[in-house]
């Protein structure tokens, strides 16, 4: 029905204003306790947990950032049956992004495009918003971002406040690669290494989906350097090649940004492949960009991910498709 019915009707609206929307009946949701326990009863996979060093996810799907970048419906997103989330980008201030539209669907090619700008409301709301986690009902990830990437001193201080700030919520963090430049990056994963002391919360890196595979080596030496737990693989790609369904003026409309979905999946499951041929045998690897049904889940795993992420994925196939895909996926660890 979803992909019949809603989906169409959906995608006469903007696709950030019918986002927006969504996140707002999502916070309607949070005050219906009945319907709440149905959703959760008809949503709720039977899927065996996954175990990684002291955390337990309840299965091996969850939700990219991006989706909820304010941490505002984390907690009823967790009702449709992902095993973790992951909130942000979050920076210290408010950031508005850049001019709408700035969200475009492509929908012969399964894809978004997005050039957001890392629109957030900043530390103080989200550290807000973040109370409302449940404990023991899901792993959640904070990505985080200086707004002063260029700026050693401000970057490493305003990243390590952040996960000091947010470590009695999160259960991870992301940064971006490529965000901040390495050698900034660097120095604040030196000075986190000095914050895990006291709270030892995992540090992934998020890798774009067009880094070039001979550059791996040196970013999972980075990686162990720098005492960076694992890898989310992939981000967005900027190959507009990619793009066999669509028309050239639908493409040139829609203009610059980031392209998600279906497109991503092998640049992405080729990055999983080397990560997990190369880097230790301890690292998280978690396969996203391009995972939409259980056939992609199932090639991210088969490549070496532990886990799974999506978002194209919810917007395409609609709210079941986290149970069929945590359902379809083995329940043995790896």
């Amino acid at each position: 029905m979803y992909k019949s019915i809603i989906r169409p009707w959906l995608f006469r609206i903007d696709a950030e204003k019918i986002h927006n929307q969504i996140i707002t009946m999502l916070h309607v949701y949070r005050h219906l306790p009945p319907v709440k326990g149905l959703i959760r009863s008809a949503y709720r996979p039977k899927a065996a947990p996954f175990q990684w060093q002291n955390l337990t996810f309840g299965n091996r799907v969850g939700l990219s950032a991006g989706f909820d970048k304010e941490a505002s419906c984390f907690d009823e997103l967790s009702d449709l049956g992902f095993g973790f989330l992951e909130v942000g980008t979050v920076t210290p201030e408010k950031v508005a992004g850049n001019p709408s539209p700035r969200i475009f669907r492509l929908p012969q090619d399964h894809a978004l495009v997005s050039r957001t700008g890392f629109n957030n409301p900043g530390k103080a709301a989200v550290l807000e918003n973040l109370k409302r986690k449940r404990n023991g009902k899901y792993i959640l990830g904070v990505n985080i971002n200086s707004n002063h990437p260029a700026d050693e001193a401000l970057a490493v201080a305003e990243v390590t406040d952040l996960y000091d700030t947010f470590s009695t919520y999160a259960d991870y963090y992301t940064i971006n690669w490529g965000s901040i430049a390495p050698e900034i990056l660097g120095t604040i994963l030196t000075a986190l290494t000095d914050e895990k002391q006291h709270v030892r919360k995992p540090v992934l890196l998020k890798l774009p989906a067009d880094i070039p595979l001979e550059k791996l080596d040196g970013i999972i030496n980075f990686a162990c350097q720098h005492h960076v737990s694992g890898f989310i693989a992939t981000g967005p790609t900027q190959d507009r090649s990619l793009l066999i369904h669509s028309s050239q003026s639908e493409i040139t409309q829609v203009g610059a940004g980031g392209i998600s979905g279906l497109p991503v999946i092998h640049k992405s499951v080729e990055v999983v492949k080397y990560l997990s041929a190369h880097a230790p045998k301890d690292m998280l690897i978690i396969g996203a960009g391009g995972v939409m049904t259980p056939l992609e889940a199932h090639n991210m795993l088969k490549a070496g991910a532990h886990l799974v992420q999506i978002y194209s994925a919810f917007i395409y196939e609609g709210p079941g498709i986290v149970k069929r895909i945590a359902e379809a996926l083995p329940s043995q660890q790896k």
